[in-house]
């Protein structure tokens, strides 16, 4: 097995601590949100886009035609991003309101 050194230059232990402690913390607050929000990426289906909005398949047709709700073609299937929709829907109750 073949060590590997690391040089490090121009830093004093308590900046070079800072410095880990730093990286160490956004890495760990970046784990933190994707816990909370483990799906925000998933992939929807029509189906289980209109059953989520509590909408018709054509209500759906129709608001990715307008371009209310943005839509991603898998060869010929549509495809939806859950965190789109749900950003989508925040939209549109600002609107409302």
């Amino acid at each position: 097995m073949a060590k590997e050194i690391l040089q490090i230059e121009n830093i004093n232990a308590s900046d070079f601590k800072k410095e880990i402690l730093s990286e160490f913390t956004g890495a760990l607050q970046a784990f933190a949100n994707s816990l909370q929000n483990p799906d925000k990426d998933t992939l929807l289906t029509r189906q289980q886009t209109a059953d989520l909005l509590g909408v018709s398949l054509v209500s759906l047709w129709d608001w990715t035609r307008k371009d209310i709700i943005p839509a991603f073609r898998i060869g010929n299937k549509v495809r939806y991003k859950k965190s789109d929709v749900l950003e989508s829907l925040q939209k549109m109750n600002k609107l409302k309101s």
